[in-house]
Order: C-alpha cells, then sequence, then structure tokens
C-alpha cells in the first residue's frame, strides 16, 4: 500500500501524522511571533520582500504539490483572497521546485501571490516553531504580529474565524 503512494505521498502522510500525534513537536517556546522581514522568488521570476506586507493583514501558507491536504485546502485560499482581496494579502510559500508548482498553478488556477522557498520556506517554518509538518499556516495582522498559527488543513469557518476580528 505504502510503496502504491510514492515517496511524496508516504512523506506527507508521515508528516500529517506526525503533526495530528504531535510526535516531533518543536520547541514554540522560542519561535517567532512577528512576521519578519524575508525575500523569495515568485513562481513568475521576481523578487518578493515581505516588507510588501506592511500594514495589511497576511494570511501565509506553506504548502508543496506532493501534499494532498495542502491541494485540498488551495481553493479555499483562493476563494478568501477572492472575498476579502481589499483587507487581506495571501501568501503561499510553496515548500517545493518551481517546475511542479508552475504547472500546477496553471491547472488549479491559483492567483493569489506565490513564492518559492524550498530551504527558505522550511527555514521559515522552522522559526515558527514547526518542523517541517505540511500545510502550515499563519494569520498576521496588521502590525505584523502572529495571530492565529495551524498545522494541517484550514477549513471555511476556522479562516472566517481568524479573521472577522481583524477586519
Amino acid at each position: 500500500m505504502l510503496m502504491a503512494l510514492g515517496a511524496g505521498g508516504v512523506a506527507a502522510g508521515v508528516g500529517y501524522l506526525i503533526a495530528r500525534t504531535g510526535l516531533g513537536a518543536s520547541d514554540s517556546k522560542n519561535a517567532l511571533t512577528r512576521l519578519p522581514e524575508f525575500s523569495l522568488p515568485t513562481t513568475r521570476g521576481d523578487i518578493f520582500s515581505s516588507t510588501e506586507l506592511a500594514g495589511r493583514i497576511t494570511l501565509l501558507n506553506f504548502w508543496a504539490t506532493w501534499c494532498a491536504p495542502c491541494r485540498k485546502e488551495i481553493p479555499l485560499l483562493i476563494a478568501t483572497q477572492a472575498l476579502y482581496r481589499k483587507d487581506v494579502a495571501v501568501v503561499g510559500i510553496a515548500i517545493d521546485e518551481l517546475d511542479a508548482v508552475q504547472p500546477f498553478e496553471d491547472e488549479i488556477g491559483l492567483d493569489y501571490l506565490s513564492l518559492i522557498g524550498k530551504a527558505e520556506g522550511m527555514s521559515l517554518m522552522q522559526a515558527f516553531g514547526n518542523p517541517g509538518h505540511l500545510p502550515f499556516t499563519l494569520l498576521f495582522d496588521r502590525s505584523s504580529n502572529l495571530r492565529n498559527r495551524k498545522t494541517g488543513e484550514m477549513t471555511a469557518p476556522e479562516i472566517e474565524a481568524w479573521l472577522k476580528p481583524l477586519i
């Protein structure tokens, strides 16, 4: 059964199980509580700086094309961007290769800011107390303070509950 899933499917499954059970949980006492300055390439070849998010509510989502829960929640993130575009910046950081991400984005119609950060994204996740489990979503207020975090697939009611106090 595991062989049929392939390496990516097994990695996603193991990461999900570890996240669900809390095994391998990182010590979050020293985790970042503010959005740091970072620069990553976009999937279209530009360099994006997190300083461009100053003064915006930011929903930051770490994902990968091989992660089934990540793929499942992306339409919800697309809808969130469409619904709250005026108030919220939805930003995806793919822990993946550009060659895999671009065709997936085109296929699904991903239209929010998409960055590539395989090693850099992993380091950023670790700085927020996540040892590498996907999907991983963070919400920052207009002052760049971390307000919410979740490892695992987001739901519409969760996103609405997170955003309501900030909008």
